[in-house]
């Protein structure tokens, strides 16, 4: 098994399921935590997305 960073593995399971990914960020400008914002974006960054959709495929 490949390992993966933890961001990496939070971008797919917000990948796998975007209503988690919208109620999380919700609460979390609703608690105002900076550091979790800061989290949280760049785990739901698009050139992180691309990264663990790609670390996901097999290879032949």
């Amino acid at each position: 098994m490949k390992d993966r960073s933890h961001d990496e593995a939070m971008a797919k399971l917000f990948q796998a399921n975007p209503s988690y990914a919208d109620e999380l960020l919700a609460e979390v400008r609703r608690t105002g935590d900076k550091d979790e914002m800061a989290i949280l974006r760049r785990q739901l960054s698009p050139d992180l997305a691309i990264k663990s959709t790609r670390s996901g495929e097999r290879k032949n």
